[in-house]
């Protein structure tokens, strides 16, 4: 079996990776794995395979929900971020519900920062294999693979707060309880019966299952309590501000979001500006070409978008095409 660095080595050699065409999810990790679809597990699945951990991430996976059960069924899953490590497969859910039935995407960590963000190496993001930079907002927690060797110990407890918990957390929810329903708790750091009950009551207040756990999306309510709103904050991507392009013909995050911008001002699409290449932003740019807004792109598609800018139409995105778009897009003018 493969130890974490072999991981992290395998995932690097990904880097770059991207789908033919942009949208499409075809490229060799779809092909390799045998299914043509969202394909951020498939690569976990392939990095661990290309660096014998197939077994330490607990199999092949393309479907992140039962990943991430995997994980937890094995007793080698937490929530949120604490105890985070490299190597570890992070689980994300961009609504902000902190909940392992919404998770959409995953990622394997390259670095944690003391900032509360990490690194990751992630697939099917902007339609490739990229590093990228997260905050904790849309992390719903971390799987962490049995490496030879020996992994890590996880951190006591799986990252809720239920009876029996101690520590500064505990006194930051005591205190929390205080300010949003005056529940008169002795702010002391033990979650006893007293501070269980005003749990169960903020729970049963905010439509939650009333448990007395304190987990991801009770957390994720208290902070939308805090700030005066009544349902959970989705968080917002973390994208560059508007910037001049540079014509590389790589079709990154930032062109995603300088097309983005572009559909939002000319068609008024509304729009996310995330920089992800997703079906509402395809069917977005698919509205504005004048075709049939499947949300797939295909030959079509791409024709009709070269034919906008007035480059060659093969009916194939490539780099040609990007940089056509880029230049566009820096002009003002798609």
């Amino acid at each position: 079996m493969g130890n974490v660095q072999g991981m992290l080595a395998a995932a690097r050699k990904l880097l770059g990776t991207t789908e033919h065409p942009p949208g499409s999810n075809r490229n060799l990790i779809t092909k390799w794995y045998g299914f043509t679809g969202p394909w951020c597990d498939m690569a976990v699945s392939y990095a661990a395979a290309h660096s014998d951990n197939l077994q330490a991430v607990g199999g092949k996976f393309a479907l992140t929900t039962a990943h991430a059960r995997a994980f937890q069924k094995k007793g080698r899953w937490h929530y949120g971020i604490g105890g985070i490590r490299p190597g570890d497969i992070v689980f994300f859910d961009w609504s902000g519900s902190r909940s392992i039935g919404a998770i959409d995407h995953v990622g394997i960590v390259e670095a944690v920062h003391s900032n509360r963000t990490i690194t990751t190496l992630e697939g099917n993001t902007s339609n490739a294999f990229r590093r990228r930079r997260r905050s904790s907002a849309c992390i719903v927690g971390y799987g962490r693979p049995a490496y030879k060797g020996g992994s890590a110990p996880l951190p006591s407890g799986d990252g809720i707060l239920r009876l029996g918990s101690k520590g500064q957390a505990v006194k930051t929810l005591q205190k929390n309880l205080n300010t949003v329903q005056k529940a008169g708790l002795t702010v002391d750091g033990q979650f006893g019966p007293a501070t269980q009950k005003a749990v169960k009551t903020f729970q049963a207040n905010h439509r939650l299952k009333p448990d007395g756990e304190y987990g991801p999306q009770s957390a994720a309510m208290m902070k939308a309590a805090l700030a005066g709103k009544k349902a959970p904050i989705r968080p917002k991507a973390l994208v560059a501000a508007p910037a001049v392009l540079e014509v590389d013909g790589i079709f990154g995050p930032a062109t995603c979001a300088a097309l983005q911008r572009a559909l939002n001002s000319r068609d008024k699409a509304g729009l996310e500006v995330d920089g992800a290449f997703g079906p509402l932003t395809v069917t977005a740019l698919q509205r504005c070409l004048k075709v049939t807004a499947d949300g797939i792109v295909g030959p079509k598609t791409v024709t009709a978008l070269q034919n906008r800018l007035a480059t060659p139409a093969t009916g194939e995105w490539d780099a040609a095409t990007t940089r056509a778009l880029q230049k566009a897009l820096n002009a003002g003018s798609f």
